[in-house]
């Protein structure tokens, strides 16, 4: 009985293993089910889905059109799976999964394959994913073929279709997947490959795109059309056998030729555009509180002051190496421009660079270099006026001189005693705008800098040097043309921007520019120097800018190699017409030897012009207009002087006669009052009065010690100063009275006495006795107060004998951050009075 028991004890031992077993295995298979749905769950991040169902963010030009979109991917447009033809759904499902409709996200038959073929290979292959887990790798995780992200790829499938529906899945994956030249989703690839929308693809332009995801580079239908056709055929094929489409339809698609062309898409970002639409983003989030990662998660709506016109002429001309200096052995020459309304302040075009990358570094807003000479109306000449230390008209210092150790150079070497302001603007002379700053004071001019929103080092920059654009860290093309909108809007500084407005209709936010414009000089002061800089244009440095049928102001500047003499770091040119404002800068980014531009300094001039010239094409010119508050100012009056008057003496006969003649204002209504006076000017008799001529006989009836002035009177009679006081020469009428007793004696036997020609001043002969012996009748100038020549009315003015004309000169350097180095030659201009060029 007890080994009976025993033995029954041992044969119910073996089903309870068994059951165990099975229980074990089924609770580990159901376990590791659960723990793939967990781990899938906690894989996928909601937000990353609804990036792709998003819409994306729209940018739109100042007119309201679309000119590109951002979006997680690049170029992607979302469409609902409503909008997609059914056989583009059946091209992807026959090649990519045609058990799509059946599985659970993991097809095991698919799966069972691959592992024999990763087997067979020693490796893992990528076949054996459904659409599913294909959406799971793209949205979730990398594209490494490794064995655990195969499992999480599974894991989290199983979890999307237990959360999706099938369409669900579909659209998504369709919008997200890659097809070729840097497009993402079938709306955006319809519009790249054919050039409509997804909804209007027929069967052989849905089967071309199902052939692409496999290998987007091996069988793109314009790098390798061969290739794309036989796996699109392949395709049209299988869609066949599997009842989507007739035999006689899969012949028909067949027989249709590939796109040949590439067509530009609605979605992405236009080329060129890129340094744009990254500064678009970037003022998002300073001024706007709207994050980079918020707007590429779409739904936003960007309105912008850009103007394609002036966008497109810049992307132009920048690609046209002509335009730019020469370039170097590793270096290109890099350039620069910002254009914008000068009015409000609003960007209209921007270029970065000439091969500016998405997200890269912007030479427009990011640099900063040194401006040379387009510095000067900033730091020196519009605060030397507003603070009114000079006018239009002044005559500034421009003698080589040392300020405390600083000596600037004009080109050339080239100096004078004084030069007007006007041609030492248009001309770029160094000296003048040196000297005019040190009587205006540093710390005024870097006062003045912060107003026109350019901040210095207050210590660093505290010297002479900024007035020729010799700064420590330097500036941009961005601050520069926002400090230029200043002199072209009547003294209102006006800040650059790009949005206008921004909104999101799904979050309730929209927030519009208000632009922020400052006073900075007074409206006369604008005005004298927007007239200082149109000198510059018309015939000074900057010719280059002019456009025809458009009035151009401007200045350029350069600044000088400190590694190559006589070459250029920097050029510039900062410009407006009555429609926008422009600021141009060229150079190296890294400067040595082989890497500096040989005095070109007219490039950036001439490269505002082609710009210009092309945005404004078709525009009517609104010419300039003064602004409110200011007025035309007139030369100063120079003080009217009084008629230069010499005397003189002769014998007629026997008469004593005082010859006089004078200088003065001739014209038609103006006369001359005479006196004379023997000892005192209080007793002066009036001996003429109204006489038109300017000469004046004089007949004694005995010899009298007189003294003569002469008052001109207008045609209303009102008097102006009088003359100098001309006293006759005692010891010349003694000589006289001498001569004639002498004359007298000879000639007393025939009574015929030979006259004698007057004598001048000196004693010398002056040659027809019945002509004055000076005066404007002989073209002899009389003496001023100061004993200088007084030129005849109505021809031009000459200068004192020891006036040296100021050169012509082109700005020099010696120092890239002491000296601007503009050297273009100026033009001489019909009806306009120019100083002698001393130099070639």
């Amino acid at each position: 009985m007890a080994a009976n028991k025993t033995k029954r004890k041992k044969k119910s031992k073996l089903p309870l293993l068994v059951i165990s077993f099975f229980v074990f295995l089924l609770l580990s298979i159901f376990g590791g089910y659960f723990a793939l749905l967990y781990a899938g769950q906690q894989l996928i991040d909601p937000q990353k889905l609804e990036d792709i169902k998003t819409e994306a963010s729209v940018i739109y030009d100042k007119n309201g059109k679309q000119v590109g979109t951002l979006a997680v991917q690049e170029t992607r447009d979302y469409v609902p799976i409503s909008k997609m033809p059914p056989n583009l759904i059946n091209a992807f499902v026959s090649v990519e999964d045609r058990r799509f409709f059946e599985h659970n996200g993991v097809d095991l038959f698919r799966v069972g394959g691959a592992i024999l073929k990763d087997v067979q290979q020693g490796s893992m292959a990528e076949g054996g994913s459904t659409i599913t887990q294909q959406l799971a790798k793209n949205v979730f995780l990398s594209h490494e073929k490794t064995f655990w992200r195969k499992t999480k790829e599974m894991s989290i499938a199983i979890s999307l279709e237990r959360k999706y529906s099938k369409d669900e899945i579909m659209e998504m994956y369709l919008n997200k997947i890659y097809l070729g030249h840097g497009v993402y989703g079938v709306e955006a690839a319809s519009q790249l490959y054919f050039n409509k929308h997804v909804e209007d693809l027929d069967n052989a332009e849905v089967a071309m795109l199902a052939a692409i995801p496999k290998a987007p580079s091996t069988y793109s239908p314009f790098a390798k059309p061969a290739l794309a056709k036989e796996r699109r055929d392949t395709i049209l094929r299988l869609m066949s056998e599997q009842g989507y489409i007739t035999a006689e339809q899969k012949q028909q698609a067949q027989a249709e030729p590939l796109p040949t062309r590439k067509n530009p898409t609605e979605a992405g970002i236009k080329p060129g555009y890129e340094a744009y639409v990254d500064y678009v983003v970037q003022e998002a989030e300073d001024k706007y509180g709207v994050p980079e990662e918020m707007l590429y998660r779409g739904g936003w709506d960007i309105y912008t002051a850009l103007d394609t016109k002036v966008q497109d002429a810049m992307i132009k001309q920048f690609k046209n190496s002509d335009n730019f200096p020469a370039d170097g052995p590793k270096q290109q020459v890099e350039g620069a421009m910002v254009v914008l309304d000068q009015h409000t302040g609003g960007i209209a075009g921007l270029m970065g660079g000439r091969s500016y990358v998405h997200k890269g570094f912007s030479h427009a807003t990011d640099m900063r270099r040194q401006p040379g000479s387009t510095f000067k109306p900033l730091a020196v000449y519009a605060p030397a006026i507003d603070m009114g230390k000079a006018n239009l008209y002044s005559q500034l210092n421009n003698m080589r001189q040392n300020f405390n150790g600083y000596e600037p150079r004009n080109y050339n070497n080239q100096y004078s005693k004084t030069i007007s302001i006007q041609d030492a603007v248009a001309q770029s002379i160094n000296v003048p705008a040196v000297s005019l700053l040190n009587d205006v004071g540093i710390s005024n001019s870097l006062d003045y800098l912060k107003k026109f929103g350019i901040q210095l080092d207050p210590q660093n920059d505290r010297n002479l040097a900024i007035a020729l654009g010799g700064l420590s860290k330097g500036t941009s093309p961005l601050e520069m043309a926002q400090a230029y909108s200043a002199f072209a809007d009547g003294g209102k500084m006006s800040k650059g921007y790009v949005i206008t407005k921004i909104s999101n209709d799904k979050m309730g936010f929209e927030k519009s520019v208000a632009p922020e414009q400052s006073q900075v000089i007074s409206a006369q002061t604008a005005w004298d120097m927007h007239q200082l800089l149109a000198g510059v244009v018309q015939y000074g440095t900057g010719k280059n800018a002019r456009i025809k049928g458009f009035d151009v102001v401007g200045k350029t500047g350069t600044t000088q190699s400190t590694l190559v003499n006589g070459a250029d770091k920097d050029a510039w040119f900062v410009g407006y017409t009555p429609e926008y404002l422009g600021a141009v800068w060229m150079g190296f980014d890294t400067e040595d030897k082989s890497h500096v531009m040989r005095k070109e300094s007219g490039i950036p001039a001439k490269m505002f012009s082609k710009v210009m010239s092309e945005a404004l094409e078709g525009v009517k010119s609104k010419g300039f207009t003064r602004p409110d508050g200011a007025k035309d100012e007139q030369p100063p009056e120079q003080e009217v002087a009084g008629p230069q008057l010499a005397a003189d003496l002769t014998i007629d006969g026997d008469k004593l006669k005082v010859v006089l003649s004078w200088i003065g204002n001739e014209g038609s209504d103006v006369t001359y009052d005479i006196y004379r006076f023997a000892d005192s000017i209080d007793k002066k008799e009036l001996i003429a009065a109204d006489v038109k001529d300017t000469s004046y006989v004089d007949t004694l009836t005995q010899p009298t010690m007189y003294s003569y002035l002469v008052v001109r009177r207008d045609a209303q009679g009102v008097e102006g100063p009088p003359s100098n006081v001309a006293k006759i020469d005692t010891a010349k009428l003694d000589k006289l009275l001498e001569d004639a007793k002498q004359h007298d004696d000879q000639n007393q036997g025939d009574g015929q006495g030979d006259q004698q020609p007057p004598l001048d001043n000196q004693g010398q002969q002056t040659g027809d006795p019945n002509q004055p012996s000076d005066g404007s009748q002989t073209g002899q100038p009389g003496m001023d107060n100061q004993g200088q020549p007084i030129p005849p009315t109505g021809g031009d003015t000459q200068p004192p004998a020891d006036f040296q004309q100021p050169p012509n000169e082109t700005p020099d350097s010696s120092t890239q951050q002491e000296q601007s180095t503009d050297q273009q030659p100026p033009e001489k201009e019909k009806g306009k009075k120019k100083h002698k060029n001393n130099d070639n």
